[in-house]
């Protein structure tokens, strides 16, 4: 027998859409900033939604090409990973998939505890 939280669907569903939502605002700021247009990362958070592509680059071997370039531009705060990590998404996405983010961003000289500690 499952045992159901009342709201969890909810609160489930809310994370999604504000995740959804920064992955929007965060690839406009990338635009205006830094003149990054990501076509096939915006195509992909239209088609999928933000939880779905950032899972669907999580699973990739390696970095994406968009990665790397915020690593370039000294962007990683603004990038997927950095996105993944943060506390309030936590429910959307499994131990693995953070820990993968994480190890991509420290891979590449993020400070992940700075960062963390810069969201409070």
């Amino acid at each position: 027998m499952a045992i159901v939280t009342i709201g969890a669907d909810d609160e489930l569903a809310t994370r999604a859409r504000e995740f959804h939502d920064e992955m929007l605002d965060g690839y406009r700021y990338l635009v205006r900033t830094i003149r990054y247009t990501a076509k096939s990362f915006l195509h992909m958070l239209t088609m999928q939604g933000g939880v779905d592509t950032a899972k669907t680059l999580l699973r990739g071997t390696s970095t994406s090409d968009g990665f790397v370039r915020l690593w370039e531009e000294n962007m990683l705060a603004h990038s997927v990973e950095a996105s993944v990590i943060k506390p309030q998404y936590e429910l959307l996405f499994t131990d693995q998939e953070r820990r993968t983010a994480q190890m991509r961003l420290q891979a590449h000289g993020f400070d992940v505890e700075g960062f963390l500690r810069s969201l409070n």
